[in-house]
C-alpha cells in the first residue's frame, strides 16, 4: 500500500512539474505613470523574454509613443515558478530618442502571470530612476498580453526557438510512403487468328488521303497584370522582406515609442509623510463621475476632518456632523487613479476620530467605514477603467 501511495506522489510530482508556465515569448500592453491625477498618459510597452533553466530572465523591452519618444533597454530578472512572479530589470538603453525637456530612465517591473482560457497576461507595478543621476523618475501601473507578433524586430533566440519548434513538429509528422507495387501476370489468352483479305491481283488498295494536323501556335501574348485600383498598391499581398532594425524614419508607421517622460506630481504636504497612511478600499469603476458624502460615524463628537485628492487639499478642517460634506470629482481617460487621504484634524470627544464615506459611481453605492488619528490617516483609492 506504501508503494502504492508514493508512487502516487510521484506521478503527481511530474504531472505539476510539466505544467509549469514558460513565460519565454512577445508580451505587449502598455504602462501607466502615476501623476496623482495631474497628468496622465499610457504609453505603449513591451517586453522579449527568454527564461532561463535556473529561473532567471533575460531580454529587451520597448517602451515608445511617437517618434519623439522612443527607447530600447535590455533586461536582466528572475521568475518565481511557486508564485508566478517576475521581476524585470532594465539594465540599459541600446536605443533612445526624445525631446530636449525629457530624461532617459530605466524601469524596474514586478509582475504577476496569469492565465484566463488562451489569454496569458502580466499585470503589476514598476518604479524608475533617472539613467544620469539615479534619482526617482516616477512609478506607475503595467498591463501585458502575450501575443505572436511585434512591432519591431524578433530577438534572435525567439527566431531559434520558433525555427526549434517547426523542425520537432516537421520531424514527428508521420512520412508519405509509396504504396507497394503488386506484379501479376494477365490471364493467359488464345492467340485469334487473323483471316487474310482476299485480294484480286488487279486489284490495289490506296490508302485515303490524310491532311497533316495543324501544329498549334505557342502564345505569345503576355499576361495581363492585374488591375489595382489608384490608392490600393499597399494592399498588395508580396514576400516579406527580411526585418531589421527599425529606422528612426519608419517609426512613425508603428508610432514607437519613448523612454519614460518624467512629470513632476504636487508634492506630498507633511501631514501625509509624518503619518502612517492605512489603505481602507479601492474602488473600480467606470462611471465618469464620482459622487462623495462624509458623514460622522455614530454619536456627534466634534471631529473635524481634512481631505486631500492626489495631495490636492479639497476639505480643510470640516466638522463632522449628520449633514454631508459633500464633492464631486470627475474621471476620464485623462485621469485614471483617485487618491483621497482623510486626515483627522483632532479626535472629539470620543477618540478615534470615524466618518461614514459614502461612494456614489453610476449605479453602484459603496459605503465604507473610516477611522483615523493622530498617528495614522486612511486613504481611499478610485481607479476609473473605461468601459471596452
Amino acid at each position: 500500500m506504501r508503494i502504492k501511495f508514493t508512487l502516487l506522489i510521484l506521478l503527481l510530482f511530474f504531472f505539476f512539474a510539466g505544467q509549469t508556465q514558460k513565460v519565454t515569448g512577445i508580451w505587449r500592453g502598455y504602462f501607466i505613470q502615476n501623476t496623482f491625477g495631474i497628468y496622465e498618459e499610457r504609453y505603449k510597452f513591451e517586453i522579449q523574454i527568454e527564461q532561463l533553466s535556473n529561473g532567471a530572465i533575460k531580454g529587451v523591452t520597448y517602451s515608445y509613443k511617437t517618434t519623439v519618444f522612443y527607447g530600447k533597454a535590455d533586461v536582466q530578472g528572475l521568475y518565481t515558478k511557486k508564485t508566478k512572479n517576475l521581476i524585470i530589470n532594465e539594465t540599459k538603453l541600446s536605443e533612445v530618442r526624445i525631446s530636449d525637456e525629457s530624461e532617459p530612465c530605466l524601469m524596474t517591473c514586478y509582475l504577476d502571470y496569469d492565465k484566463m482560457g488562451s489569454l496569458e497576461t502580466l499585470t503589476g507595478t514598476y518604479t524608475s530612476r533617472n539613467l544620469k543621476t539615479g534619482s526617482d523618475c516616477g512609478n506607475g501601473k503595467v498591463f501585458l498580453e502575450r501575443t505572436e507578433t511585434t512591432d519591431f524586430t524578433k530577438e534572435d533566440f525567439l527566431v531559434k526557438k520558433e525555427n526549434a519548434t517547426k523542425s520537432k513538429a516537421l520531424a514527428a509528422a508521420p512520412k508519405k510512403t509509396a504504396p507497394p507495387v503488386i506484379k501479376s501476370r494477365p490471364p493467359a489468352t488464345k492467340r485469334l487468328a487473323q483471316a487474310k483479305p482476299k485480294t484480286s491481283p488487279s486489284t490495289v488498295t490506296k490508302a485515303p488521303a490524310t491532311r497533316p494536323l495543324a501544329q498549334a501556335k505557342p502564345n505569345t501574348t503576355p499576361p495581363k497584370k492585374a488591375v489595382v485600383k489608384p490608392g490600393a498598391e499597399g494592399n498588395l499581398v508580396t514576400k516579406s522582406p527580411v526585418i531589421g532594425t527599425p529606422k528612426m524614419d519608419d517609426l512613425k508607421s508603428v508610432e514607437p515609442p519613448a523612454a519614460i517622460v518624467t512629470i513632476k506630481p504636487l508634492p506630498r504636504p507633511e501631514v501625509i509623510k509624518r503619518r502612517a497612511n492605512e489603505m481602507v478600499k479601492t474602488i473600480t469603476t467606470s462611471a465618469k463621475e464620482i459622487k462623495i458624502q462624509l458623514y460622522d460615524n455614530g454619536e456627534i463628537d466634534g471631529d473635524t476632518i481634512t481631505v486631500y485628492h492626489n495631495n490636492r487639499l479639497i476639505v480643510s478642517g470640516k466638522r463632522l456632523t449628520d449633514k454631508p460634506i459633500t464633492f464631486t470629482i470627475k474621471a476620464d481617460e485623462g485621469t485614471y487613479n483617485h487618491e483621497f487621504v482623510l486626515v483627522a484634524d483632532n479626535l472629539g470627544s470620543i477618540p478615534p476620530n470615524t466618518a461614514l464615506m459614502v461612494v456614489t459611481a453610476g449605479d453602484k453605492r459603496y459605503e465604507l467605514f473610516i477611522s483615523s488619528s493622530d498617528k495614522k490617516n486612511a486613504v481611499v483609492q478610485i481607479e476609473y477603467v473605461p468601459e471596452k
